[in-house]
């Protein structure tokens, strides 16, 4: 079998009303699709945010022609060889959200030629993954009743793991307070501070106040540039951190470990280096005796969590709220009941791409 042509097209889904994350704000979701196609007539799919970055060019011009001709079964030979290929201009950001895509499509395609779900090609552990809520996001107009409605919702659902996004941090106390009423003792709380703290002493004082919520932990508080400070933040708040969602590459990860101040592994199949980088870092997790959760893409994550038990849950919005929209992309998504997300059975990712849709939202297709 061999690879005969790579597409990489890029998405871009309009929202009704914006997101806000502190200084972050979008106005549209834009994603990033990959097709891998074989001569023996099997296809791939891989996917991920595009952050309105170049990442279909960077698959057409960097990546594609190390793909052509070669065995697309051959996931390590390959990840090692679009990577050193490439080592001058990768390692970190775009370059490994397009590396990604393309290792997730030759995961698709190694499951489909075996006929199993990769989730039981990684290991396979289980079939249901606790699933955990992230929403409360402090979107403008948005009020504290609001708020409130909205986490109990998700408890009345059966959702056991809820998370609040961060607002501005001299607010957050309130929203912390009535996420924590609303939830009762139903559910894990915990808050997503989004890198958005560069002072430990501007947000220490207030942090130490939060011990009366009984958060589950607070997640990525400092960029990794500011790595040194999550466990001096840990030390003097006793609040347990998750970290990992900006960080790339085991050697990173291995860096995180080593340098403690991390409780929870959070990371991104779809920024990391794909499912092959993500099946390593879990392996070094559990290594450390630590837990992981992924970052949304439920459809891509699901494979994580059901075939390592040390994934915790599987990270989940309310397409209500807006806040990941790639399931407009695809017919169906993962099935979620009593809180609880079930791997699937099909061959592959199970991912159902409607190309239909796929064309009313491209903006840019490269070959």
């Amino acid at each position: 079998m061999k690879i005969t042509e790579v597409r990489a097209i890029t998405c871009d889904i309009p929202l009704s009303r914006p997101i806000v994350m502190g200084e972050l704000r979008y106005d549209s979701r834009d994603y990033i699709l990959v097709e891998v196609r074989t001569d023996a007539g099997i296809s791939g799919v891989g996917f991920g945010m595009g952050r309105y970055a170049p990442v279909a060019r960077i698959v057409a011009r960097n990546l594609t022609p190390l793909l052509l001709g070669e065995d697309p079964l051959l996931t390590e030979q390959l990840w090692d060889r679009l990577y050193y290929r490439n080592l001058v201009i990768g390692q970190q950001g775009i370059f490994m959200r397009a590396l990604s895509a393309i290792d997730i499509a030759l995961w698709d395609i190694k499951g489909k030629v075996a006929n199993l779900p990769v989730w039981q090609l990684l290991g396979g552990a289980r079939r249901e993954i606790p699933a955990e809520v992230a929403g409360g996001y402090a979107l403008p107009g948005r009020t504290l009743d609001d708020l409130g409605r909205e986490v109990a919702g998700y408890a009345e659902r059966g959702f056991r793991m809820v998370k609040i996004a961060a607002g501005d941090i001299t607010e957050d106390t309130a929203r912390l307070q009535v996420s924590r009423a609303a939830l009762g003792t139903q559910a894990q709380l915990m808050y997503d501070a989004h890198w958005a703290w560069r002072d430990l002493f501007a947000v220490a004082p207030i942090v130490r106040g939060w011990d009366a919520f009984d958060l589950a932990w607070i997640e990525d508080p400092f960029p990794s540039e500011f790595a040194d400070l999550a466990p001096r933040l840990r030390a003097q708040t006793g609040i347990p951190l998750a970290i990992g969602e900006d960080y790339v590459g085991r050697w990173s990860f291995r860096e995180l470990f080593r340098r403690g101040g991390v409780d929870v592994v959070r990371l991104d199949a779809t920024t990391m280096g794909g499912l092959s980088e993500a099946a390593r870092v879990c392996a070094l997790a559990g290594a450390e005796g630590l837990p992981v959760s992924p970052h949304i893409f439920p459809e891509l994550h699901v494979h994580l969590g059901a075939a390592f038990p040390h994934v915790l849950a599987v990270e989940v919005t309310d397409p209500a709220q807006e806040i990941d929209v790639f399931y407009r992309l695809c017919r169906g998504t993962v099935e979620i009941q009593g809180g609880l997300v079930r791997a699937p059975a099909t061959a592959g990712l199970g991912v159902d791409i409607d190309w239909a849709a796929v064309a009313r939202y491209a903006v840019e297709e490269a070959r």
